[in-house]
């Protein structure tokens, strides 16, 4: 209750590949302007998550004893 609204562009981008230029991707990102908030107004607290590569491995591991479905997930980072 009384937040504003965050000004947002989106960017566009095409990957292509280096040999012959043929464009093999196209990606979109929503980038909003985050430096137009004011803390305790618009947000409380500020959270990024972070793993420990130990942890992936030891839930690879498990995956491997338990012989549980696993399948690779790409995040988008905020800061590539």
């Amino acid at each position: 209750k009384g937040a504003r609204v965050i000004d947002a562009v989106w960017a566009f981008r095409r990957k292509r590949n280096i040999l012959d230029r043929v464009v093999y991707k196209w990606k979109a990102r929503l980038n909003l302007h985050g430096g137009q908030q004011i803390f305790g107004i618009d947000f409380m607290e500020t959270y990024s998550p972070v793993v420990a590569p130990t942890t992936v491995r030891i839930i690879i591991v498990l995956c491997q004893i338990m012989r549980w479905f696993s399948r690779q997930i790409d995040f988008v980072l905020a800061y590539p």
